[in-house]
């Protein structure tokens, strides 16, 4: 409330991810159909009505901020396939979280009859963050090339392979972002 005429609401601080969504490493134009860069409650929502999301993190989950927003969204009931060496971070947590390959996973992901981590079937949202943004950048080129899974990444770098993602944000706006998304999620 403002101190001045308490009926006036106080702005709430937007956290703007549209912003610098050009290719993080500038040979990483993939053609006209690059990903749309989204307000950080797009991807929660889509996440909260997904039938089927699919959480994949890598490395770069290795800061205590980063990572309570991975346990966040797994005790939230998205699935987290973990890639590169965040097992090890993740396997403490109590979270669900299925290890696999990079490629691998790119390649199961794009067989539409692959039963998926569990066994209950294929995915129909992939969201991607704390990858290697190279490594990232190929597996979503394989998901936008040969799938009919929508692809989000929630990264605080831009991947233009993807359908939806956030544009390149610093640390802190990065970590609001991964909170407005956890925010959309059902508790």
């Amino acid at each position: 409330m403002n101190a001045k005429n308490p009926s006036e609401k106080q702005e709430e601080k937007v956290i703007d991810t549209t912003r610098q969504a050009v290719p993080y490493q500038t040979g990483n134009i993939p053609g006209p159909k690059m990903a749309r860069a989204v307000m950080p409650a797009v991807p929660g929502k889509m996440l909260a009505r997904a039938k089927r999301p699919l959480l994949i993190v890598g490395s770069k989950i290795d800061s205590e901020d980063v990572l309570a927003r991975v346990v966040a969204m797994g005790k939230a009931g998205i699935q987290i396939a973990s890639v590169g060496d965040s097992y090890k971070y993740l396997a403490d947590k109590g979270l669900d979280a299925h290890y696999m390959n990079m490629h691998a996973l790119a390649s199961y992901l794009c067989d539409p009859q692959w039963p998926g981590l569990d066994g209950k079937g294929g995915y129909d949202l992939v969201v991607f963050f704390g990858i290697t943004y190279y490594y990232a950048s190929q597996a979503i080129s394989a998901l936008k090339n040969f799938s009919n899974i929508k692809v989000i990444s929630i990264d605080k770098y831009y991947h233009p392979n993807a359908d939806m993602s956030f544009g390149n944000l610093k640390q802190d706006v990065f970590i609001a972002a991964l909170d407005e998304v956890i925010a959309q999620l059902p508790k």
